[in-house]
């Protein structure tokens, strides 16, 4: 919407809460206007308001930007097909056409061929369906926050949160906002940070920590006429392409029939070193790869290329008094396994429960709260040490896809489901194999292990 149309609806919105709103000096002054203020309208911010409309909590999404924006991220993983049922979303998600994603494969460094694990493999219980979805995100993110919206979350986009505001007990009361050239106040019960990687509320209070690992650099754009692989079956899947640097991989999205998402990651140091512009390291990194440079022969580019830097980080904490921070904006893992969307997904109904339960009893303290941060640390934690385990491994990774006694473990992990650490024995596994190849004189895989740490 337009400046004059985001005036005037703002105009509407505040004036439902206080008649006086809007004065001739512009907004000012302090209003009520839901039980939760929902700070970013992404998918974290689209799922909450969504479940917290339908258990009939009073809600508003403030959102920076105007959809439909520009966002990477572009792959989902099955287990956000649940959530999305759930929340009556499926169907919009038919109707939009996104690519059906069943399945994932592995491309090696040298020889040919793909490794490749179907969905369809491990049926997850409460989806009916053996897909989820490649998609658009600009599209995807518009749609999901129109959803909350019609299911009642009122919705005010161009509005930009300054701070969050805090009682003499630490507990938060509300946001600043800058509506019109004037400073706003719009109190609530409840403060959800999902502004996503923009963390607001954890930068304000100083709760980033940068992961100590992880220091990752992507270089990506969208392309025509891309190859996408030999095997008709796996067309439409996404593709892990490794390639010969450190924590070196790449990734091959089918958005639409014509459109293919392409980027290349490493660590920064590699792009650093490499002293090069984002095209030319795009390039010659996709060179590396022998199956990547021939699916990339004929391709022809249709989008600038963008890049992204520094994205693994974690909050001290995910929770205070009278306040939450749900998906991006408390953790973000590395992106190899495309699981940010679910987390924050899955987070967003925790949450939800949390929230509607304090609002119930009356009580919104820290501690009331804390399940859902363990809840969710719990899971992340299963995420990201599956991660670093695969790094670690990296080109052995094939070996547990083949594994008769692991596939399934592995798979499982893939598609979202694991938030209990004893459920995931094959992670055990591979920190076996690598104790083994690091302890065992001249053995055979020794220089296939990276030097990434992982205890």
């Amino acid at each position: 919407m337009g400046h004059d149309r985001h005036v005037k609806y703002v105009d509407g919105l505040l004036k439902t809460w206080h008649p006086s709103a809007r004065t001739t000096q512009g907004y000012g002054g302090r209003f009520t206007v839901a039980d939760v203020i929902i700070i970013g309208g992404g998918p974290a911010g689209s799922v909450l308001g969504s479940y917290l409309s339908m258990a009939g909590v009073s809600n508003i999404i403030l959102e920076k930007a105007v959809h439909p924006r520009p966002h990477v991220g572009e792959s989902l993983v099955s287990s956000t097909v649940r959530i999305f049922d759930e929340i009556g979303f499926l169907p919009t998600m038919e109707e939009a056409g996104f690519t059906r994603k069943y399945g994932a494969a592995w491309r090696p460094t040298k020889k040919e061929g793909e490794f490749s694990i179907r969905f369809a493999e491990f049926p997850q219980e409460g989806v009916n369906q053996d897909y989820t979805y490649h998609v658009e995100r600009s599209k995807f993110d518009h749609l999901l926050l129109l959803h909350a919206r019609d299911l009642g979350s009122k919705v005010v986009q161009g509005v930009e949160v300054r701070e969050v505001l805090f009682d003499d007990n630490n507990a938060a009361t509300g946001v600043r906002v800058s509506i019109d050239g004037a400073s706003t106040e719009l109190s609530s019960k409840f403060v959800i940070d999902c502004s996503g990687r923009n963390t607001i509320l954890g930068n304000q209070l100083g709760l980033r920590q940068k992961d100590p690992v992880f220091n990752q650099f992507a270089v990506a754009a969208w392309f025509e006429n891309v190859h996408r692989s030999d095997n008709p079956e796996t067309e439409e899947y996404i593709h892990i392409y490794f390639l010969p640097t450190e924590r070196g991989w790449a990734w091959q999205i089918p958005l639409t029939d014509e459109i293919t998402s392409i980027g290349v990651v490493a660590e920064r140091e590699v792009f650093k070193q490499s002293r090069q512009r984002k095209e030319e390291y795009f390039w010659d990194m996709v060179a590396t790869s022998p199956a990547l440079a021939t699916a990339m022969e004929n391709a022809k580019q249709v989008e600038d290329f963008n890049t992204e830097a520094d994205y693994s980080y974690v909050m001290e904490k995910f929770v205070g008094n009278s306040w939450m921070l749900v998906g991006d904006s408390a953790r973000f893992v590395d992106p190899i396994f495309s699981s940010g969307i679910s987390i924050a997904a899955e987070a967003a109904k925790y949450a939800s429960k949390s929230i509607v339960e304090a609002l119930q009893t009356g009580d919104r303290s820290e501690a009331a709260l804390q399940p859902y941060e363990d809840k969710i640390k719990a899971g992340v934690a299963i995420w990201y040490e599956f991660i670093l385990l695969y790094y670690k491994l990296m080109h052995l990774f094939t070996y547990f896809i083949d594994h008769k006694e692991h596939r399934l473990q592995i798979l499982q992990l893939l598609q979202g489901e694991v938030y209990e650490r004893e459920n995931a024995p094959v992670l055990d596994a591979m920190r076996e194999m690598i104790k083994t190849v690091e302890e065992t004189p001249g053995h055979l895989w020794a220089g296939h292990l990276t030097d990434i740490p992982i205890d």
